[in-house]
């Protein structure tokens, strides 16, 4: 199974679930803690400074990555870096 047909199969069976989840950048903590103490410890904060996605949109972005790698020229086994200026 790849990477793809993983993406397609959870998008399918688990659409709407949440998927991911992570610190909003966005909003920066006043201290480091993972996500999970944010819902443990403070969880009237949690949604304020928690970000997640479903399968349905982690599958959607996954599909628009490729789409644009494509459109770039990329090609399979073409080696892909990301370069911060």
């Amino acid at each position: 199974m790849t990477i793809i047909d993983f993406l397609e199969d959870n998008a399918k069976k688990y659409g709407n679930e949440e998927c991911l989840v992570e610190i909003n950048p966005q909003k920066k903590p006043e201290s480091y803690r993972t996500w999970r103490e944010y819902n443990l410890v403070e969880p009237g904060r949690a949604k304020e400074v928690r970000r997640s996605i479903t399968w349905s949109e982690f599958d959607e972005l996954a599909n628009k990555t490729a789409n644009l790698l494509l459109s770039k020229g990329i090609k399979k086994n073409d080696k892909v870096t990301y370069h911060r200026m």
